[in-house]
């Protein structure tokens, strides 16, 4: 329970009492430091400092600790403040709530509730072993454990996690659970039951369940999955309760902790099998959303034990772009998000027992960023010179880049976004502000407190000379059209401008630009027509035109040689037929024989 007390006066004897029973070596292990036998003592890499020796040692005999890097030390109490970053009050009261005391002051709606949530921790206790009993022995259970045995799941996992069973009959767990002496109402309230008009019934039956446990350990909810194809929803989670808030829990956090601190990175997976799979196979440091979308609280939970998480990801997109959201809480929290791409057809559960740890191991440590990996699967996926496209893909990256703590790491991204999507940082920089970003640089202004002219990138001027070359001559159009699409313009008004000319070419005799200026309502773009119209014609437009031409083409070539880079980082292929690839396109990019373009002069 969350409850912060203060301006209360606790006796001497009740902490002491609360140090006493609080044993240095369980908590210190609870709040996610691996300590290691040294001795009669116990000693850990000290959390408050960077260290690569352990100079962190805890005494079970004085029940204290003391880092002889940092001279950090003290005893349990002290402990919790410092690492769990809680006052003195919500320090007792948690160590108070871990072992069951009532603190003086507690009113009789406090001390109530401390008794019911005591108590329904029991009975979830009860309930899991009653499961799991059902799933050892029961001839009931046959089909479950055939289940559990086809997946590769070895029985002494099934033990460590507990799993169970729960019958197809649908008052098992009523019957079982009132002859012990819990009541209907308890039931209830642990979301383990349904009253029904033909009276209580099991919430759970004919399913495979797993017991969810909070970071302690204790069981505070079950997820059943469904053992026939007829019975829906295929997975089935326990309802909201004093003790189950599914945006506070993440699946096997009790057991993975320690490998989580240990490698200062946690594994998220999305399914009960994917982290219990992957925990059997060694890879320790998982835990599982269970399908729920990552909450300020989750991201709160494992910034406590670790400052980076890798997302593994099956390459659902539609999934990945319902979750980004809940990726952007990982960042706020000062998180850094990685992402592991899996082969196509495979999750973790099924990548895990056919390949193995190692490999498992080898593809997470090439995760890449979140930024990076937004940016790549854009480029890979979809054509990112449409206007509409990129725009969609900035503001998607920008959203992450709001999210992103570290100043410096952030900078370092709005350029790399910005080389690799082909846009201005100075206009990233401007999304950011308008989505709220305070630390964004503010833009440059002359003495005149006008906004300094855009320097065009070498591609743009290329695009500027072509859109001006067509508004002069637009009987070129014709002639351009049979060779390039407007799409690839990356420069957006550039690209709306010669959509228009485009589609204003009746009969391919060029459009009337006077006409055209006239009907087209877009400021920028009439603009663009005048400014164009105004500049003296060079005396050759048809070789201009050319020498534009090739020099796009040279510049899509290179887009090309980029998608197949990205596309073979993110999939793993094969670097000779890479290699291959890439030189097939170099060539060409040469063969165009780009000549020198003229200098776009006015639009630089």
């Amino acid at each position: 329970m969350n409850r912060t007390r203060t301006n209360i006066q606790i006796p001497r004897e009740t902490i002491d009492e609360i140090r006493h029973r609080s044993d240095i070596v369980e908590v210190i292990s609870e709040c996610g430091i691996p300590l290691r036998p040294a001795g009669r003592d116990y000693k850990a890499l000290c959390p408050f400092h960077d260290e690569k020796t352990p100079s962190f040692t805890v005494s079970v005999a004085k029940q204290i600790f003391y880092c002889f890097g940092c001279q950090t030390g003290g005893n349990v109490i002290s402990f919790v403040q410092k690492h769990e970053a809680k006052s003195f009050i919500e320090t007792l009261t948690w160590l108070a709530d871990r072992l069951n005391i009532s603190l003086p002051n507690q009113n009789a709606r406090e001390s109530a509730n401390r008794k019911r949530f005591t108590s329904l921790e029991e009975l979830n206790r009860f309930a899991a072993q009653y499961y799991h009993r059902h799933l050892l022995t029961e001839d009931s259970g046959g089909q479950a454990r055939r289940y559990l045995q086809h997946r590769g799941v070895q029985p002494k996992t099934l033990k460590l996690f507990q799993l169970g069973y729960a019958k197809s009959t649908r008052r098992n767990l009523v019957k079982a659970a009132t002859d012990e002496g819990w009541t209907i109402q308890q039931l209830v309230d642990a979301g383990l039951i349904k009253n029904e008009e033909r009276g209580p019934q099991d919430r759970f039956w004919n399913r495979l369940l797993f017991p969810i446990q909070n970071e302690r350990g204790v069981p505070v909810g079950f997820g059943g999955r469904a053992l026939s194809e007829e019975q829906q929803p295929k997975y089935l989670n326990s309802p909201e309760t004093i003790l189950y808030n599914k945006s506070n829990i993440l699946y096997n956090l009790d057991k993975a902790r320690q490998a989580i601190y240990k490698k200062r990175t946690a594994l998220l997976v999305e399914g009960y099998m994917d982290a219990l799979m992957l925990y059997q196979c060694g890879v320790e440091n998982v835990v599982a959303s269970s399908g729920t979308s990552l909450s300020e609280n989750h991201a709160t939970l494992l910034k406590r034990f670790t400052p980076e998480v890798i997302i593994v990801y099956d390459g659902d997109t539609a999934g990945f772009q319902a979750a980004q959201r809940g990726l952007h809480r990982l960042l706020a929290a000062g998180l850094r998000v990685r992402i592991a791409l899996l082969p196509n057809g495979e999750d973790p559960d099924s990548f895990a027992r056919q390949h193995g740890a190692e490999a498992f191991t080898k593809l997470t440590d090439k995760a890449i960023n979140l930024v990076e990996f937004q940016i790549q699967t854009a480029i890979q996926q979809q054509n990112i010179h449409r206007v509409d496209v990129k725009t969609q893909i900035v503001k998607e990256i920008s959203a992450t880049l709001t999210h992103i703590q570290d100043r410096m790491e952030r900078s370092e991204y709005v350029k790399y976004a910005a080389k690799e999507l082909h846009v201005n940082t100075d206009m990233l920089w401007h999304e950011l502000r308008d989505l709220g970003l305070k630390e964004a640089p503010a833009p440059y202004r002359t003495r005149a407190n006008k906004a300094s002219p855009k320097k065009l990138s070498p591609r743009a001027q290329i695009e500027a000379q072509l859109i001006e070359a067509l508004i002069q001559n637009p009987t070129l159009i014709p002639y351009i059209k049979s060779q390039f699409h407007y799409a690839d313009l990356t420069e957006p008004h550039f690209a709306k401008m010669a959509q228009l000319l485009w589609e204003a070419n009746p009969e391919n005799d060029g459009p009337d630009i006077q006409s055209l200026l006239n009907e087209c309502t877009d400021e920028k773009l009439r603009a663009l027509i005048s400014n164009a119209l105004l500049r003296k014609t060079p005396p050759n437009l048809k070789a201009r035109v050319d020498g534009c031409l090739r020099k796009l083409q040279h510049f899509i070539f290179k887009d090309m040689e980029q998608r197949v880079r990205s596309h073979a980082l993110a999939e793993g292929a094969d670097e000779l037929e890479t290699l291959k690839e890439l030189v097939k396109l170099s060539d060409q990019r040469r063969a165009l024989g780009a000549q020198p373009i003229h200098e776009p002069g006015a639009y630089e």
